[in-house]
């Protein structure tokens, strides 16, 4: 080891470099170098130690990075002195240490900067290493020294921490010093001090605990304790500044274990109201003071000898006691936690007072709480929470007077208040402090809060957020305590979940509370202030239920003792009302149904075996039924079909009427609960209907009528059901009462004209009538049918109804209709249970539903509204139902009425979308009206036949709508009309009904069934066919059930002029099962099968259609084709042509016009080009299968009209000539003549030509556009798309032509000024065209993809290049032509057209294979053009070149190297680029003979390329350096080492390059160069490590090894290796530079030859020292600090490098 006076040694100039990196401006910088040095701390601790001594003293001391270097200097040497075994300093060095701390605190001016603590963290690790020595030092520095004392006490603290147990010994000597200083001290300064106190007071704790025994406190030390605790009492405690008084606080409370307790008591007078002055000052930070009185709190008033009276104590309960209240609070901004820890203090505090004195404390809590301060009762209730369990034996006497106290504050608002009460219930309960029976008002506390509502929790949790945006941030103290009492920090809901489940565990887990909670819970079922809480109390009553049944107690309750608990009766009357809501909060009808079930004792026994049956029943079908499912209806019939059955089972008229008594009384219950209040109707109802007794059903429907609101849609409902449910039993009592509510309001005429101008009023009678209406309507449908005809007709007949129409509002139109509806369904009814009559006044009734359907009001809704009411539609929804209804009765339905419903109807398929289950069901009720119109219709078949005929017209406009959901709906109303008229006339398959027609065919001279004729076939299937291919699947699908069901009626139906053969009616039966078999199974969601289903539907129908059929849909087919709905029309042009391949022959010379006609009106009136053209073709097939003649002389002259008036050069989009030469020229008799015609054009005149009519051209004059080129490439542009045979065979005499002139017009254009880019951009598409014509896609996606970048420059040579590449995979026998063509093209004077030349023959050489005379040509060409004057040629010869095919290339590899070695070190780099990423191509194929003679000059020059700025130049100058090394064998081999050796460090270096494919060409060439070394080692390196590089700790530890290897195995070429790597240090790229800094320290660092370090090691370290002070990147600072590190770590540097080394670096 090294002695402290050594002098500076070669290891200290590293370290010194390293510690002059600590002042770095970079973090990781300076982290590199800290951690190297801190690596040998132990090996190297006395040269750091003097290294960071020289820093500390040589550094000047000024501005920057001053404190940076320094703080990190002093880190370090704290850093190594920790890791040092003690004793290893010496005394001097010792002493040396800490004078540089004293130095270092003394010139730092900031006490909390990072300078000052790495100071004191140096003198405490000193300390930790000679405690004696150190505080001597410390002590005169206390006495009278230059260093601040603040920075003293700070280190002294934290020296008490780190280690107490060699502090305390010096505590005394510390004490003695600063309490001297404490009088003069700064305010700013005292919290330093007090803070310390606490710590050295904390550290005699410990050493205490370690050491019990030890002598600690003597007389001296008990003297500076207490001068130190009467200073900290007397002043300090009081100071203003709050940090202060904390702080000193928290000193004292460290303290009072220490001090005597004579002294600690006389001085507690002072000292308590000391402590919560403090408090009072500042309340934020509540927990210093709350601990420190625990802390006072256990030392003065210990078991059973207190020193202090109670009365002494009251000041400290009435300061904490608000405390505790803090902890109810709902706290934000992480605060939870400290609030939490400042209670439990406080809850301490009051278990060591309350065991101190129990009484005392129990009198104490009850008079603040009998204070009713918020803070102080919330605070009292949760200490008692927390006291209970801990003093109830002492407080066992005091029950009464507790219980009594508390029901004060029952009534308490607020609502942590009310949970701290009902969590304090539980505990008062839990400790049996509630037994007596007026203590059921706890329980009754704990209900209401179990039964805040919804609607209250919404109101609260508004005035909480109130409470938060007032109250904004923690000590915003706006309206605060204000606000508290209204809403406090929990929330409602939180209060009714914690009383839940404190009633369930009372319930439940409380034997004792059995007595108080039975039957004391029936009790709060009824009022509705509970409601709230009825679920959980039904939980409740089957706890104990349970428990009773477990002991063998029965179930009962004592009337006669207990006459204020509700009756059986009552309870069942409640509960079956609430039951209406099943989905309420804690699952109240599963709870309600279990506690029936469990009550069921206190019920007549027949009604406890019904409930074990059905209420299981009820219970699975609310746990099976899911709330999208939910069915309402059912479960309320079901409630009420319980109830019937309860109280026929009973059989008891007495009990039947208490039950209703007790339903009628129960009224008052649901005020404002309309719900409930209809379903309490309902259950009355089903009661009353018991009862014979009629003048008390009199007495309780007048009482249903007074308590309902008729304003409230739901309890008018349930209030008209109700009394509905009373007329099954007593239907001239309700009637009776109707009446005269209609009379008494009938006689109001004078209300009723003033109704006018009181809207209020008027609404009022709106609902009054409603209700009326229902309950007439209800009472005939619940009424036995024998007796309501006349009492109908009565109704109807005198004007009732009438007097019932007169309303305004939306709710009772529906009233009236619906009931309305209810009387023709009792008609119905009646008829179906053997009583039919008609209903004479029908027409009369319809009137009344069509008045209020389309009524004048603003209330009726348009069809052409956007969004519509749900109130409207509900009321049109609700008429069609009467319509369909009053139609399905008797008498028969007029025309006229017939013709005004479907006039008021139809309009509802245009109704928008939304809201869909409204619309939905009123277009469903719309389609059952149809059909039911349908089915009343005459008996005889020609009115059957118009019925259905009129309907299907009235929907037409809506099946061609253009809406989805219009055509939607139409479609299925079409489909279900259908089906009805099916019905009927496929009861004539029957030989009787045959018969039977036949007779009434003589009898009356009207057939029974209608003629085929009669269907319009040819029209109807016209119309539907184009809905086959519509865009909805369920539109496709309806429309072929559509014409399925048109056939299939046809085929019964009889045809004028006779009868078809039986061999045709064969053929058509069969072509309908096929089509209903296709129909079966299709899948119309499918697209992709729609032709092929399209094509069947129209096959079928081809041969279903009788001739006259045929034509008449033909000539019908221009509005089918010409439909709105594209797909719609393309559908029936489709069907139409298929039509046409398929009969066209049948047709007559004189239909063939009219039906041209028809298609080219169709073709002129379709906008889109696609359908056009489907129309066009369609042309083509009629004139195919009839007399062409006709239809192309039609054509011809409308495309010589068409040409005459275009303008080709103004008209951008397509022509509709055009379009019709599409079509004829797919045609094999005309696209041949067509596109000769076409091609000759082209040829003979060019695209562009100058314009000649100038004498004077400049060379930017722009070019003129000759019109019949333009139209001749624009043709052109359509031949080729036809793509025919005779298009084709043009196309191949003239291939090379047009190949050539297309793709040189494309080169040309870039060095043409002035060129119309629109006649280029129609040049080339026109090539696009010809690429899909000869079917090669890949062309045809680069032109495409490129029309406007092959219009500029840098995109269009590698697209003419790809161009020519198609052309040789698609079109390879056409090369050789091409080439011929081209080649003359590189002699030009336009350097864009050689430039497109050369492209296109570039791509030819690797295509050539096979054809040796075009290769030899291009090889010859593209070589002696090398040197063309433009570089892009250049580069595309090389290109080219270097392409040659595999099996070619050796017999022109010579040439092809030639050409290489001449470019490769070009001036423009592209071409020197390009060379070198060929040479591998030509070196994977070639020869060692052929490649040796240049082997070493392509190294050399590859060598010069690998430190390019460009990444890719160095990739590939990388990679085909490794390529290369394949042929370095014989001769050539040792040369070639040479050149490998001295480039092995710049690959290793690269391998980590900033660029990814440098880092993978790197890799691939050491892989490859590996092996020839000869040392299996690096070859196994190569492969495993290799790969992982490009991570920094891979890389590392690659470099370490692969240098490890270099050395064992070519150590005579470490020059090379070093040399090369420190070449590095200079390299233009910071990683690299990092790299090879890696490098160089591994390999010196593994390097065992002293000489050579002798020779290397100065010269690196200077490079590195210079990299760590000098270098701009921080990565290579980092990585040389790094690097210096690692030499001081495992390299023994050479004697020979003294600090005259240094002396030259810096």
């Amino acid at each position: 080891m090294a002695s402290d006076e050594e002098p500076a040694s070669h290891q200290s100039v590293v370290i010194q470099a390293l510690v002059g990196a600590l002042s770095d401006s970079s973090d990781a910088v300076r982290e590199a170098a800290t951690i190297s040095l801190c690596k040998d701390a132990r090996g190297s601790a006395h040269v750091i130690l003097d290294c960071c001594l020289t820093s500390l003293r040589t550094v000047k001391r000024r501005g920057g990075q001053v404190a940076v270097h320094r703080s990190s200097v002093l880190n370090v040497m704290a850093r190594t002195i920790r890791d040092m075994e003690r004793m290893q300093l010496s005394e001097d060095k010792i002493k040396s240490m800490v004078k540089i701390s004293f130095a270092e605190m003394t010139s730092c001016k900031d006490l909390d900067s990072s300078w000052e603590h790495a100071a004191s963290s140096l003198l405490v690790a000193v300390c930790c290493q000679m405690p004696s020595l150190v505080m001597e030092e410390i002590f005169l520095q206390l006495v009278g020294g230059s260093v601040p004392v603040l920075a003293l006490v700070q280190a002294l603290a934290e020296f008490s921490t780190i280690d107490a147990v060699q502090f305390v010994p010096h505590m005394k000597g510390v004490l003695s010093r600063v309490l001297p200083l404490l009088g003069g001290i700064k305010d700013a300064q005292k919290k330093t001090f007090a803070d310390a106190f606490a710590c050295w007071s904390a550290g005699m704790i410990v050493y205490v605990e370690k050491y019990p025994s030890a002598p600690y406190l003597g007389p001296d030390m008990q003297a500076l304790l207490h001068s130190a605790f009467d200073l900290f009492l007397g002043r300090w405690l009081l100071a203003r500044d709050a940090k202060v008084s904390l702080a000193t606080v928290e000193a004292l409370a460290q303290m009072f274990p220490l001090i005597n307790k004579i002294q600690l008591k006389s001085a507690l007078p002072k000292l308590v109201p000391s402590i919560l002055s403090v408090y009072k000052k500042d309340s934020s930070n509540c927990f210093p003071v709350t601990h420190a009185l625990h802390m006072l709190l256990e030392v003065v008033l210990p078991s059973g000898q207190p020193m202090l009276e109670f009365q002494a104590v009251v000041s400290i309960l009435n300061t904490i006691l608000p405390m505790a209240s803090i902890y109810s609070r709902k706290e934000r901004n992480g605060e939870a936690s400290a609030i939490l820890k400042n209670f439990n203090e406080v809850a301490t505090c009051f278990v060591i007072i309350g065991t101190a004195f129990p009484e005392d404390l129990f009198n104490y809590l009850l008079s603040r709480l009998n204070a009713k301060e918020m803070e102080a009762s919330l605070g009292v209730f949760l200490i008692l929470k927390h006291l209970l369990p801990r003093l109830a034996t002492s407080w066992n006497g005091k029950r009464s007077t507790l219980l009594e106290a508390v029901k004060v504050s029952l009534q308490e608002p607020n609502l942590n208040l009310r949970k701290a009460l009902a969590e304090l219930v539980a505990i008062m309960s839990a400790v049996g402090f509630l037994q007596q029976d007026n203590d059921r008002i706890f329980l009754e506390f704990l209900v209401k809060q179990s039964a805040i509502t919804d609607s209250e929790v919404k109101i609260l949790h508004s005035q909480q957020e109130a409470l938060e945006i007032a109250l904004g941030t923690r000590n915003a103290e706006i309206h605060q305590n204000h606000l508290r009492l209204k809403v406090g920090f929990v929330s409602p809901s939180e209060l009714r979940v914690v009383s839940d489940k404190i009633l369930y565990l009372l319930a439940s887990t409380t034997p004792h509370m059995e007595e108080l909670m039975w039957p004391f819970l029936l009790k709060v079922l009824i009022p509705p202030c509970f409601t709230g809480a009825i679920a959980t109390l039904c939980k409740c009553i089957c706890e104990i239920i349970k428990r009773k049944n477990g002991k063998g107690e029965p179930v009962y309750v004592d009337y006669r003792l207990q006459p204020d608990v509700p009756r059986p009766e009552e309870v069942l009357g409640r509960l079956i009302v609430l039951l209406q809501n099943p989905h309420a909060r804690n699952h109240l009808a599963a709870s309600i149904l279990t506690a029936l079930l469990n009550m069921s004792s206190l019920f007549p026994t027949a009604v406890q075996l019904l409930w074990e049956d059905e209420i299981p029943k009820l219970k699975a079908y609310i746990s099976d039924s899911e709330d999208d499912s939910w069915q309402q209806e059912t479960w309320e019939e079901m409630i009420l079909h319980l109830l019937s059955e309860s109280v026929d089972v009973i059989s008891s008229s007495e009990w039947t009427m208490s039950m209703a008594n007790a339903l009628s009384g129960h009224y008052c219950l649901y005020e404002g609960d309309n719900q409930h209040c209809a379903f309490l109707h309902r259950c009355l109802g089903v009661v009353l209907s018991k009862v014979d007794n009629r003048s008390f059903v009199r007495e309780k429907i007048a009482t249903m009528y007074r308590q309902s609101n008729v304003a409230d849609t739901a309890n008018r409902l349930g209030l008209a059901m109700g009394m509905g449910l009373v007329a099954a039993s007593h239907l001239d009592t309700v009637l009776e009462k109707l009446k005269d509510v209609l009379e008494k309001e009938s006689r109001r005429t004078i209300t009723r004209f003033l109704a006018s101008f009181f809207a209020q009023r008027e609404k009022d009678v709106d609902n009054i009538y409603a209700a009326l209406a229902l309950m007439y309507g209800y009472a005939a449908s619940y009424a036995p049918s024998t007796v309501i005809e006349a009492r109908i007709d009565k109704l109807v007949g005198t004007n009732v109804l009438s007097r019932l129409l007169d309303v305004k509002s939306a709710a009772a139109k529906q009233a009236v209709i619906t009931a309305i509806n209810l009387l023709g369904q009792a008609v119905i009814k009646a008829g179906a249970h053997g009583v039919p009559f008609p209903l004479k006044r029908r027409d009369t009734m319809l009137d009344y539903v069509m008045t209020l359907m389309v009524s004048q009001t603003s209330s009726y809704v348009l069809a052409t509204q956007s969004l519509l009411e749900a109130d409207s539609l509900r009321t049109q929804n609700l008429a069609i139902n009467a319509c369909t209804t009053l139609v399905s009765v008797e008498p028969k339905l007029t025309s006229a009425s017939r013709d005004r419903i479907l006039e008021a109807t139809l309009r509802f398929y245009t109704l928008p979308a939304e809201p869909a289950p409204v619309v939905d069901s009123v277009l469903s009720d719309l389609t059952n009206l149809l059909c039911v119109i349908l089915r009343t219709s005459g008996e005889d078949g020609k009115s059957r036949a118009d019925q259905v005929h009129h309907l299907l017209n009235s929907l037409d406009q809506y099946i061609s709508s253009q809406v989805d959901h219009h055509r939607e709906r139409a479609c299925m109303s079409v489909l279900a009309l259908l089906r009805e008229f099916r019905t009927f006339c496929t009861a004539g398959c029957s030989h009787l009904f045959l018969s039977l027609c036949l007779l009434y065919k003589v009898v009356s001279g009207t057939p029974l069934l209608p003629s085929r004729d009669a269907l319009i076939l040819g029209k109807r299937v016209m119309m539907y066919l184009p809905r086959c291919a519509d865009v909805s699947s369920l539109i496709r699908k309806s429309s072929a059930q559509i014409i399925d069901l048109l056939f299939s009626i046809a085929l019964t139906l009889p045809k004028l002029g006779g009868s078809s053969s039986m061999e045709s009616r064969q053929v058509s039966f069969g072509a309908l099962s096929s089509l209903e078999e296709l129909i079966a199974v299709s899948k119309w969601d499918s697209t992709a099968e729609l032709a092929g289903t399209l094509q069947q539907i129209v096959g079928a129908v081809s041969i279903l259609l009788t001739n006259d059929e045929y034509v008449s849909a033909l000539q019908y087919c221009n509005t089918a084709i010409c439909d709105i709905i594209p797909q719609c029309g393309e559908g029936a042009t489709f069907a139409v042509k298929q039509l046409i391949l398929e009969r066209g022959n049948q047709l007559g010379e004189r239909d063939i016009p009219t039906i041209t006609q028809s298609l080219f009106k169709a073709a002129t009136s379709v906008a889109e080009v696609g359908r056009r053209q489907k129309v066009l073709e369609t042309v083509c097939s009629l004139a195919q299968e009839t007399q062409s003649r006709i239809v192309m002389s039609e054509l011809l002259a409308a495309a010589v009209r068409e040409a005459q008036v275009k303008d080709s050069l103004k008209h951008k989009g397509s022509w509709p000539i055009d379009e019709a030469f599409k079509a004829f020229a797919n045609h094999v008799d005309l696209a041949l003549p067509f596109l000769d015609y076409l091609v000759s054009v082209l040829d003979q005149t060019p695209v562009l030509k100058d314009d000649t009519d100038k004498n004077e051209q400049s060379s930017h004059a722009p070019h003129t556009i000759d019109y019949f080129p333009i139209a001749a490439v624009r043709a052109l542009t359509t031949a080729f798309r036809v793509g025919g045979d005779p298009i084709r065979k043009a196309l191949e005499q003239r291939y090379a032509t047009v190949f050539c002139a297309l793709l040189l017009q494309i080169g040309g254009s870039h060095g043409t000024t002035g060129l119309d880019k629109q006649a280029s951009r129609d040049i080339i598409l026109a090539f696009k065209t010809f690429c899909r014509f000869v079917g090669d896609l890949d062309m045809e996606n680069v032109v495409d993809s490129s029309i406007d970048e092959l219009l500029t420059e840098g995109y269009w040579i590698k697209a003419v290049g790809k161009i020519a590449h198609c052309v040789a995979l698609t079109h390879p026998k056409k090369v050789g032509a091409i080439c011929n063509l081209l080649w003359p093209v590189l002699k030009r004077d336009y350097v864009f057209q050689r430039i497109a030349a050369a492209a296109a023959l570039s791509e030819y050489v690797k295509t050539s294979r096979g054809t040796a005379d075009v290769l030899e040509q291009l090889v010859g060409v593209l070589s002696r053009h090398i040197g063309d004057e433009s570089p892009v040629v250049r580069r595309l010869c090389v290109e080219g070149l270097v392409q040659v095919p595999h099996d070619d290339m050796a017999q022109y590899a010579p040439q092809v190297l030639g050409v290489i070695v001449t470019l490769i070190d070009d001036d423009v780099e592209s071409v020197s680029y390009a060379a070198v990423q060929g040479l591998p191509l030509v070196l994977e194929i070639t020869t060692e003979e052929t490649v040796v003679p240049v082997l070493l000059n392509l190294c050399v020059r590859l060598r010069s390329l690998q430190t390019r700025e460009s990444v890719h130049m160095r990739a590939a100058s990388f990679g085909a350096l490794g390529t290369l090394s394949a042929f370095a064998t014989g001769s050539q081999l040792d040369a070639f080492l040479e050149q490998m050796h001295s480039i092995l460090p710049r690959v290793l270096l690269h391998i980590n390059d900033e660029d990814s494919s440098v880092r993978q060409a790197c890799k691939t060439t050491f892989k490859r160069i590996a092996p020839l070394l000869q040392a299996e080692e690096l070859k196994h390196v190569a492969r495993l490590d290799c790969k992982e590089s490009d991570n920094r700790l891979y890389y590392d530890a690659f470099l370490k090894e692969i240098t490890r290897h270099l050395i064992t195995r070519f150590s005579d070429r470490l020059d090379t290796y070093l040399s090369c790597a420190i070449q590095a240090f200079d390299s233009p790229w910071p990683r690299v530079q990092a790299n090879a800094v890696s490098f160089v320290a591994f390999m010196l660092s593994q390097l065992e030859d002293q000489r050579s370090s002798s020779i290397y090691v100065p010269q690196v370290v200077t490079l590195l020292m210079r990299a760590v002070e000098n270098s701009p990147s921080q990565i290579v600072r980092a990585r040389s600090a790094w690097a210096l590190g690692v030499l001081l770590e495992q390299l023994k540097l050479s004697s020979s490098f003294s600090g005259d080394v240094l002396a030259g670096c810096t």
